[in-house]
């Protein structure tokens, strides 16, 4: 392991530079992500924070299908084409994402009146304009990954994080309690980042009508169980929210935001590492020994991440909110370590989850995910009802190690038994 950190550091290896662009992408996305909760948790009410929680839950899952339906098949599916293909199936992905953007104007407004039981429309068209540019700047990245064009997504990333830090500054010095305020210019630094990429690559845009079929079959054949999967993935994980809103009190979700907020810090990290390691996963997809070996090295640095997670929220986690988000967060108590265990966990089975990914088992994820969503669903209503609060993070720490104990099972059944007798 220490031999294979040294060649990855080494300033000879192709990799490092890609690596350090990663990571300091996600320095910058993790400060903008982190932020912005602390800012707005201070400014706003309870109530009005509890909006905005429930915005972004609806925001990660569109961007989840988004994800499963159009960036991950590219991922997996862009090293099996060379030359001008490779080309004509990078115009099919962004014909697809300007499909799926209709299709979220035109449903959005109905999810809107059954969720919120309301009919603002200029409350609407901010929620919508978010969600769009939102999703349209996460696009733009996951696509740039994939294409392991690490460096141009830094700048892109860059000159995001410093617009919403800057938006953020605005908001806290002046006071602006106007949720609407936020989510305006929020929309409008999304879709100018993105707008840039668009216009330098849609000069060369061109349809290939003749091969869509032909892409739509293979993203078809790992993208179902990326959107099944996708689909039970955000009822097991964004269901909280709602389950607070309905069985509990706004004030219950605005804290269950500030809690995850901290928890998830690391998440953009996390994310970043996974689209930059499951390209390097699948271009070793055909050799299940070496598939396994990358599992072996990468195993110790989300352990150590983990382990770091947990001391964290165990010593720090109650200074931390209270030095963040202000006295109204204040004594909660044990409840504050919850979050960091639901993310350490996550954690560490990491590279089992992308292994099985690289080796297009898109499958199993929607196989483990379903006793996951039932845990989350069943037990999960059972245990907000009679706990409140606490009872979201019984729920979501059991059903998390469900998911990840059954995902580390098929990993040792598919790749490991596999590896051992090639």
């Amino acid at each position: 392991m220490i031999d294979k950190l040294r060649s990855l550091y080494n300033s000879k290896s192709a990799e490092a530079p890609k690596l350090l662009h990663v990571f300091v992408d996600q320095v910058f996305m993790s400060v903008s992500t982190l932020l912005t909760t602390i800012v707005l948790a201070r400014t706003y009410e309870k109530i009005v924070y509890a909006d905005l929680v429930l915005l972004f839950s609806l925001a990660l899952f569109i961007l989840g299908l988004q994800s499963s339906a159009i960036s991950k098949p590219y991922a997996i599916n862009l090293n099996d084409y060379k030359g001008g293909q490779r080309f004509s199936f990078f115009h099919f992905t962004i014909s697809l994402k300007l499909l799926f953007t209709l299709l979220v104007i035109l449903v959005f407004p109905i999810l809107y009146k059954i969720l919120f039981n309301e009919w603002d429309v200029s409350r609407l068209f901010h929620y919508l304009f978010f969600i769009i540019a939102y999703t349209l700047y996460f696009f733009v990245r996951e696509t740039l990954l994939s294409e392991r064009k690490t460096k141009e997504n830094l700048w892109y990333g860059v000159f995001c994080s410093s617009g919403l830090i800057t938006l953020l500054g605005l908001i806290y010095f002046n006071r602006y309690t106007s949720l609407e305020f936020y989510l305006r210019y929020a929309s409008i630094i999304y879709f100018g980042i993105s707008c840039v990429y668009l216009i330098k690559n849609i000069s060369q845009l061109r349809v290939y009508r003749k091969r869509y079929f032909s892409y739509l079959r293979a993203n078809w054949k790992v993208g179902r169980w990326l959107v099944g999967s996708n689909m039970l993935f955000h009822l097991s994980s964004n269901i909280y929210p709602w389950l607070l809103l309905y069985l509990t009190t706004k004030s219950d979700i605005a804290i269950f935001g500030v809690l995850m907020s901290v928890g998830n810090v690391v998440n953009p990290v996390l994310t970043a590492v996974n689209s930059y390691l499951l390209p390097v996963f699948v271009r070793r997809n055909q050799f299940y020994e070496k598939v396994h070996r990358l599992v072996n090295n990468w195993a110790i640095f989300f352990i150590i991440m983990a382990v770091v997670l947990v001391g964290v929220g165990y010593f720090f986690g109650q200074e931390l909110i209270i030095v963040l988000f202000g006295d109204k967060y204040a004594e909660l108590g044990l409840l504050v370590l919850y979050p960091f265990v639901v993310q350490a966990i996550k954690v560490v089975f990491q590279p089992f989850k992308i292994a099985l990914e690289a080796i297009k088992r898109t499958d199993i994820n929607f196989w483990v995910l379903i006793p996951r969503s039932i845990i989350a669903l069943v037990v999960g209503y059972f245990l907000v009802k009679n706990y409140g609060l606490l009872g979201v993070f019984y729920t979501m720490i059991a059903e998390n190690l469900v998911y990840q104990l059954l995902h580390f099972t098929f990993y040792q059944i598919v790749i490991r038994k596999k590896s051992v007798t090639a």
